[in-house]
């Protein structure tokens, strides 16, 4: 552990949540004085952690009097911090809205080794008051990077429109073949019978794993080999849901058809004939898909509960009001992706094999990157989802 003279350590004393810093050399004085024990922790900004001073060499400066030096002294402190810590869960049991009663006590088990329930108590607070900033540096002091990652909320990510270019670069950050091998398979669907369903099941499936994978805080496309260790939570559950909003978004537009064929009682036209040569209709369509299936993309990526609310569309219309001008934005940005596929489409259409290649291709480009929008607006804004 290399010591520069001019480096001040952060220092939490037995039983204390206030941290001190101080030099190494004042550090080693208050060791031998027995003002800091065994059980008093120190920040190592070279390993990145924190340690108990008695695991470290600072060790062999700790007092050695009958009051700081033996296992007795040693278990006086762990009793001290035991009872400091109780008083805490008493304090969080009493108020559990309590910011700083959850965040002693978090600070207090990670103190005790207890790094399960330090994590579930800042986890709590990261809960009710997500990307809170000192909950956020305690975290980083005292977990690894690694273990960071399975907090939620830990660290608010920027907005995707903040840098376009990262966007527009994303698909292929991973290399061609992420997106050239996905296209291959999409355009041999489109030439199959019922291929445009296989391709569009495909296509939600691949833009719901980089939105769950971006969500937390991946800067690399989600990679399909992911899927393999859970099929039921990463593949057929989310589809079985989508499949189910689908439904309720199809029956809605259905029966304002219906009414609004027989407003005009034209009894002898087939419903799905009227829908598609009624402007209004695919318009009105079209806007609403647009506004409300990328909420519940987000909420089947981010609600865990019953299934019943996964897919009330009460919930989701809250939703929806909840993420205000993040998601009006997000679906901006999508709803752009989606009028430049319906210009090639509409451009190279006729150009036959060469036009459905082109379209394909555009098509594998635009999945990632709808993906990683929604992905960042999961990430930014996960905590209002009911």
């Amino acid at each position: 552990m290399p010591v520069g003279t001019g480096t001040l350590y952060y220092v939490l004393r037995e039983g204390s949540t206030r941290e001190e810093q101080w030099s190494w050399h004042d550090v080693e004085e208050l060791c031998r004085s027995g003002e800091l024990t065994a059980l008093a922790r120190i920040f190592l900004p070279d390993e990145n952690r924190w340690a108990a001073i008695g695991e470290t060499r600072l060790a062999a400066t700790l007092s050695r009097n009958p009051r700081d030096g033996g296992d007795e002294p040693v278990e006086e402190d762990l009793a001290r911090l035991e009872t400091e810590y109780k008083a805490a869960l008493e304090r969080v049991s009493e108020d559990p809205e309590l910011l700083e009663a959850q965040l002693d006590a978090g600070i207090l088990a990670a103190q005790l080794g207890n790094r399960d329930e330090a994590r579930a108590h800042f986890q709590t607070v990261l809960h009710r008051y997500p990307f809170h900033a000192r909950t956020a540096h305690e975290i980083r002091r005292r977990f690894s990077k690694a273990e960071q990652k399975a907090f939620r909320y830990l660290e608010r990510p920027a907005p995707v429109w903040e840098d376009l270019g990262e966007l527009i670069a994303a698909p292929l950050a991973r290399g061609a073949l992420y997106v050239a091998v996905p296209a291959a398979l999409l355009i041999g669907l489109a030439w199959l019978p019922l291929g445009e369903v296989a391709a569009s099941a495909i296509a939600f499936l691949w833009c719901f794993q980089v939105m769950e994978h971006t969500s937390r805080g991946a800067t690399r496309p989600w990679e399909w080999s992911r899927s393999l260790k859970d099929p039921w939570r990463k593949l057929a559950r989310p589809a079985l849901l989508m499949s189910a909003v689908v439904a309720q978004l199809l029956i809605v537009v259905l029966a304002a058809a219906r009414a609004a064929l027989a407003a005009q009682e034209q009894g002898d036209v087939s419903l799905w004939t009227f829908i598609s040569q009624s402007p209004v209709c695919l318009v009105a369509g079209s806007i609403v898909g647009l506004l409300y299936l990328p909420a519940a993309m987000v909420s089947i990526g981010g609600f865990t509960g019953p299934i019943t609310k996964t897919l009330d569309p009460r919930r989701l219309v809250r939703t929806i009001v909840r993420m205000e001008h993040e998601y009006v934005y997000s679906v901006a940005l999508i709803a752009a992706i989606g009028a430049v596929l319906g210009l090639l489409k509409a451009s190279i259409g006729a150009v036959g094999v060469a036009g459905d290649v082109v379209f394909g291709i555009a098509l594998a480009y635009a999945v990632p990157m709808c993906g990683l929008i929604l992905g960042r607006l999961l990430g930014r804004m996960g905590h209002v989802i009911e």
